[in-house]
Parts: C-alpha cells; sequence; structure tokens
C-alpha cells in the first residue's frame, strides 16, 4: 500500500542514514530518486525468514517485531524496533535469504529502496559496505546482551528489562510517574520476556501490590522505577 511521499523528506531520510553516511551527492540523489514510501497494516510483514529480498527498508512510523519461528510454528521473539531503524541489509551479503521474520507490530511506514541499486552503489563506494558493518556490530552487541539475559536471568528480570528498555524510548514522565505509551499487551511483553502470559501477569500483579507498576487504561505507569531498575538484579529465585 503506497503512502503519501510528500509527508516526508526523502532526500534527508537518506542523507541521515547510518547505512549511507560519506557518500557523495550524486549518489545520494540517486537513491532518492528511486525511494518509495509505503503503508504497512498491524500484523503484516516487511519480510519473513526464508525470503530473498529485493528491497531494503527504513522504518518512518510504527514498530516491526524481529521474530524466529519453528518448523512447528512456535515463535520466539528477538527485539523490536522503531521508527529510525534501517533494515534488510542482509540482503545486501550476496544471495541469501532472511533468517528472521519482521513483522509489523503497529500500523507503520517505510521507505523502500531497491536492493540492485543499493547493491551498485555500493560496489562503486566500499564506504556503504563499512558503514553496514559498524550498524550492525552495534545491532549484534544488542544480541549479546539479549542472550546473556534469556541465558543466566529469571523471568522477572527479563520484563524488568524489557520494560526499562521500552521506557527509555516511549516513556513520557508526568507527576504520577512515568507512562509507557508502547501499547504493549502481556502477550508481547511475554514474547519478549520469553515466558507465559500467565506466569507474566502473576509478576505484574505482584509488582502492582508493591507500588512499583500500575495499568491505567492501555498504558503501564512506573510508579517507582528504582525498585523497577532493582528487579533486573540476578536472583536465585525463578518466577
Amino acid at each position: 500500500m503506497k503512502a503519501h511521499a510528500r509527508e516526508y523528506d526523502v532526500a534527508e531520510i537518506i542523507s541521515q542514514s547510518p547505512w549511507f553516511q560519506g557518500l557523495p551527492d550524486k549518489a545520494l540523489a540517486r537513491l532518492a530518486e528511486a525511494a518509495r514510501v509505503r503503508s504497512y497494516r498491524k500484523n503484516s510483514y516487511l519480510y519473513t525468514s526464508g525470503e530473498k529480498g529485493s528491497e531494503v527498508y527504513c522504518l518512518l512510523s510504527g514498530r516491526v517485531r524481529l521474530s524466529l519461528t519453528s518448523a512447528i510454528g512456535q515463535e520466539y521473539a528477538v527485539t523490536d524496533y522503531d521508527a529510525g531503524t534501517w533494515l534488510g541489509g542482509e540482503f545486501l551479503s550476496g544471495d541469501n535469504p532472511a533468517r528472521l521474520d519482521v513483522q509489523i507490530n503497529e500500523a507503520a511506514s517505510a521507505l523502500t529502496l531497491p536492493r540492485t541499486l543499493v547493491m551498485e552503489i555500493a560496489n562503486q563506494h566500499p564506504q556503504v559496505f563499512k558503514n553496514l558493518f559498524s550498524d550492525y556490530m552495534v545491532r549484534f552487541s544488542g544480541l549479546i546482551l539479549l542472550l546473556q539475559s534469556m541465558a543466566f536471568y529469571p523471568l522477572r528480570s527479563r520484563l524488568a528489562f524489557w520494560l526499562i528498555e521500552l521506557l527509555e524510548k516511549h516513556g513520557q514522565e508526568e507527576e504520577a510517574g512515568i507512562y509507557l505509551d508502547a501499547h504493549l499487551s502481556q502477550n508481547d511483553l511475554a514474547q519478549l520476556s520469553l515466558g507465559s502470559r500467565q506466569r507474566i501477569n502473576k509478576i505484574l500483579s505482584e509488582w502492582r501490590e508493591r507500588g512499583i507498576v500500575e495499568l491505567e487504561g492501555s498504558r503501564y505507569l512506573i510508579r517507582d522505577m528504582s525498585a523497577l531498575v532493582q528487579e533486573t538484579e540476578l536472583h536465585d529465585r525463578d518466577t
């Protein structure tokens, strides 16, 4: 579905991309001319595991979730990305298919660029490959932290980690505390924290009783941020 490209400064978005830093104006102009802006419905996909993509993307609005799906349909959420993230870089490393599903979590718009053009410009200007390497190393570091939390921390710590990360991106500080405006269900939190919805509900109920977290409408209110940070510490109990 097409979106209104005039709502966005496509040339500025491309020039500010971490992938295209250092490119000459002529190359940036070619990319801007080929760019398209599209809208995506909630629960649709930018691309899925096994797909050999023909485009790369910059998320302009909304949120996407990267996940793995097993042969029997089990889903494992890896992480969420927000507006400003560039995706599809794996399609620039040869004829390799995607290894993750990238699902739209909130109605979104994305800028798309043809893979063939990006490859052509990257081959002319190897700085693009250096930029991609740097960008993906930063993401790899985040993945290592995620794997550490999965391997060594109990569910309550993993849940606290995710809430704090989401608050850094979407938190709105008010007199009553910090509101999280990410519209996440308990199922979403369960996927991200690698736990069941029932156990997530139990932990949130306990935190409500302790005055740490409340649910107001569709928003989570963090009343005691220091107590939530303490929940990220490694405990012997596994709840």
